[in-house]
């Protein structure tokens, strides 16, 4: 029997802009992603199957809304691991120990699924790549690559593409979800009602705010990484989402540098040089019962 815990940790948006849409539906992206030491705790334990024995795979997860069965990230990324790697012939049980709040635009369950990946590969003697991984992740969710790779990283195509960055300057982060459902899909759909489907008629990328928010990252400007942060779901997601609305001039009005949305939301995170004024801040969003976290990014 062999077990491997492995912080999984979540994503922020710096940037996210959508470039186009592709025949198939989906959608081309460009942006930047920073991981944050908000984490999840991924356990793995493997144990060798009898000979003839039905290998068993099982999952337990402290969010009780959270599924346990073949629908959770988690198992269908050991699944996809041993396909590829033919090590399939053991037990495995996975424990989520969950932090990040789940459907909340920060990767929560991709990152899951990245941390499985990560530990089966390290359990069973590496037999895979990084890169192997990440393409294993990509047939499981856009995020998933990042999640294996981590750090800052420019994100192309659906997100698949990656391309490391400067990271977001040393700060303190205040992440919170006041729990409003969003769905992406939907998100997405109310984009292509708005911009004529990304044909380039309705949209023109933010190529310029990218470019100079890179360089302002390459420089340790935290100013201006946030003058030119930008997350074009805000657009579909904040009019009819108040609570995030709320939170986000909250943020700005405590004294973050800059407050955006990640992802398709409704989490919504704030950038502050000062840890006392984080704290303060996320004391606030606690006391009117809405959950928020202090973190900072992590740099590879």
């Amino acid at each position: 029997m062999a077990t491997l815990s492995l912080s999984a940790p979540a994503k922020i948006n710096l940037f996210l802009d959508i470039t186009g849409r592709r025949p198939d539906g989906y959608h081309t992206i460009s942006g930047v992603m920073q991981s944050v030491s908000l984490c999840d705790t991924v356990t793995l334990t493997l144990s060798p199957a009898a000979e003839g024995e039905e290998p068993r795979r099982t999952l337990t997860c402290t969010n009780p809304d959270l599924p346990t069965d073949g629908k959770n990230l988690g198992l269908r990324a050991a699944e996809a691991f041993f396909a590829a790697t033919g090590k399939g012939n053991a037990h495995l049980h996975i424990h989520i120990e969950k932090r990040i709040p789940a459907a909340a635009g920060m990767a929560g369950g991709s990152t899951d699924a990245a941390a499985v990946l990560k530990g089966l590969n390290e359990l069973t003697g590496r037999p895979l790549t990084s890169e192997e991984l990440c393409r294993i992740g990509l047939s499981l969710g856009a995020d998933v690559p990042f999640c294996v790779t981590g750090g800052a990283q420019i994100t192309e195509g659906v997100g698949e593409i990656l391309t490391p960055c400067g990271p977001l300057p040393p700060c303190y982060l205040v992440i919170a979800c006041a729990g409003e459902g969003v769905s992406t899909p939907a998100a997405y759909k109310k984009l292509d009602e708005m911009y004529e489907n990304f044909d380039g008629t309705a949209y023109i990328s933010k190529t310029d705010a990218l470019v100079a928010q890179l360089g302002a990252l390459k420089n340790c400007d935290l100013c201006g990484a946030g003058k030119y942060a930008y997350n074009i779901f805000e657009a579909a997601v904040l009019p009819t989402h108040s609570k995030a609305g709320n939170i986000k001039r909250t943020l700005v009005e405590v004294g973050a540098v800059f407050a955006m949305m990640s992802g398709s939301g409704p989490s919504v995170f704030g950038a502050f040089d000062d840890e006392k004024a984080a704290r303060t801040a996320a004391e606030l969003l606690q006391n009117q019962d809405i959950p928020a976290w202090v973190c900072e990014p992590i740099v590879k």
